[in-house]
């Protein structure tokens, strides 16, 4: 008993954590990357500029064709897998594979997840877009997974894929990484026109709108500390937890032959939180 206590006391969460979170605070509000921040968003208002020259050139659906048409030249379980990257869930659980290497990240995610939160169902419920589904005759379009009908302006999906990608660009300065970041986020915003589950307006818009929360989300993450405490880091945890176990347990969002990736991707984050957060501080990897 008194060995089991020992090692309870030796686990990271216990012994290194409370250090961890003071350490990644000071390092956080030190170092500001602006140039990082301007650049992201630049590209957020031009993706908002290229959504209000699509709208008046051709209007709402426009450019839809131009890009479904494509879908079936890569497989539905690729275009499957790609578009369940943006599903909320998937995006908390991927979330716990740099949780204990920078604790600033959790902050800045639950910060931008509401912020994309108000913003997205503020849109949807403002506007009520009918989607493809709807809007169009069923042998005019390529459908990959289930059919959606309303809520489409703006794309949920998208915002949360850029909301993640928005985040690991600002904290990893490399500028390899950061190309492959917003390449990947570009992939899984199109993937939401190629399974016609939005309009690519819906799409240029989140993810505008996903860059954008982040930024404001990273603004007011240096203005208050809360996420750096105890209490919070660790209920920031457990909705990524329960986020991984929700995939585990055979969550979808209507996309099954990405579920065996999902999987994998989630089993591996419980993993990896189960070895850096409970293994003894002594044996824990050094960050």
């Amino acid at each position: 008993m008194q060995s089991l206590l020992t090692q309870i006391k030796q686990c990271f969460i216990v012994a290194g954590l409370p250090d961890q979170l003071k350490s990644a605070q000071q390092g956080f509000n030190k170092q500001t990357d602006q140039p990082a921040l301007t650049r992201l968003t630049l590209l957020a208002l031009a993706l908002l500029g290229t959504a209000l020259l699509l709208w008046l050139l051709a209007g709402y659906h426009g450019a839809f064709h131009l890009f479904n048409q494509f879908t079936p030249y890569l497989p539905a379980t690729f275009w499957q897998i790609a578009t369940f990257m943006g599903d909320t869930t998937f995006v908390l659980a991927l979330s716990l594979l740099v949780a204990r290497r920078n604790p600033a990240i959790l902050w800045v995610l639950l910060i931008a997840a509401v912020y994309g939160t108000l913003a997205t169902h503020g849109f949807k419920n403002l506007f009520d877009a009918a989607r493809p589904p709807v809007a169009l005759l069923t042998d005019d379009y390529n459908l990959v997974g289930r059919a959606l009908r309303n809520g489409s302006f703006p794309s949920g999906h998208s915002l949360s894929a850029l909301v993640f990608v928005t985040t690991a660009y600002y904290f990893f300065n490399n500028p390899v990484l950061r190309g492959t970041l917003l390449l990947v986020g570009g992939v899984v915003a199109l993937s939401r026109v190629m399974v016609a589950a939005h309009w690519p307006i819906d799409v240029l818009v989140g993810s505008a709108l996903g860059i954008l929360v982040t930024v404001a989300a990273i603004k007011t993450a240096q203005r208050f500390s809360l996420g750096f405490r105890l209490p919070m880091h660790l209920f920031i945890l457990f909705l990524l937890l329960t986020a991984a176990l929700m995939i585990l347990g055979g969550h979808d969002g209507g996309y099954p032959q990405a579920h065996l990736f999902a999987k994998v991707i989630a089993l591996s984050s419980l993993l990896v939180f189960v070895f850096e957060y409970f293994l003894p501080l002594k044996q824990s990897r050094p960050r």
